[in-house]
Order: structure tokens, then C-alpha cells, then sequence
């Protein structure tokens, strides 16, 4: 029996370009303006300003190949320092609060033509599922 492992992710990341303006809510800072990742539920910009895991912030971004724009609230979720092999800037993870239904939409139909993002951190084992698979046999 083969150990199955959890997906982390609550939408596919997908490899794109992305302009917009991340400010952080408390000071109105710039936190970056290239994004090199996207999903309806976050996305990973580029960025040498210093932010804390969860500050507030709000994203200006253009929807990948339109000319329009839409703001969505979120947080900062991770900070990655440029360290892994894989990094190729320092950067942070954006958590999107809840987009509304046609911005969720705009997003997805956008989104689909550009290839997926496999997470550069190993894959965790998900223990639970595996024991309840193994009680099945």
C-alpha cells in the first residue's frame, strides 16, 4: 500500500506573469508590484520590502491577458527568502480573503490557459487517509 499524501492547496497555482500593487492596510507601504504566480485564492509577488506573516493588505491586480483590474483584501501568508534552489527573488505569499463571485469567475476563465505551478516544498504524507485506506483492505 502506497502512503497518500494531502493537498495543501485550496486552487491550482498557475504560472503567469502578474501586474499589481500590494500595499500593506496599516502604513499604506509597497510591499511589491510583479507577481509570478496566480489562483483564485492567493498569489506569490515579488518583494525586498519587509512584511510579517499576516499583515493586511490589499492587491490591485490586472486579470492575466485582459485590461481590466479588480482590488481584493488578504494577508501575508508566507515569506519566502530566496534561499531554496527553487526561488528565483525574495517574495511573499498572499492569501486572498473571499473573492466575490465574478471576480472568482474572471480569475478562473482567465487563469486556464496558463500551465500550473507544482509547490516546491516536499509533498506531506497524510496519515489519516492512508490509515482509513488501509482499514478498507
Amino acid at each position: 500500500m502506497e502512503m497518500l499524501f494531502a493537498n495543501d492547496r485550496r486552487a491550482p497555482r498557475h504560472a503567469v506573469p502578474v501586474d499589481c500593487q500590494v500595499v500593506r492596510e496599516d502604513d499604506f507601504a509597497m510591499l511589491g508590484d510583479r507577481g509570478v504566480d496566480l489562483s483564485t485564492c492567493g498569489m506569490l509577488v515579488e518583494s525586498e520590502s519587509p512584511a510579517k506573516l499576516g499583515d493586511e493588505v490589499v492587491v490591485s491586480l490586472r486579470i492575466p491577458g485582459k485590461e481590466s483590474w479588480i482590488d481584493v483584501a488578504g494577508r501575508v501568508a508566507r515569506i519566502a527568502e530566496g534561499r531554496r534552489e527553487s526561488d528565483t527573488a525574495r517574495a511573499i505569499g498572499i492569501a486572498f480573503e473571499p473573492l466575490a463571485e465574478e471576480q472568482r469567475y474572471a480569475l478562473e476563465s482567465a487563469l486556464c490557459v496558463y500551465p500550473t505551478v507544482s509547490s516546491s516544498r516536499p509533498q506531506r504524507v497524510d496519515y489519516a487517509a492512508t490509515a482509513a485506506a488501509i482499514s478498507l483492505v
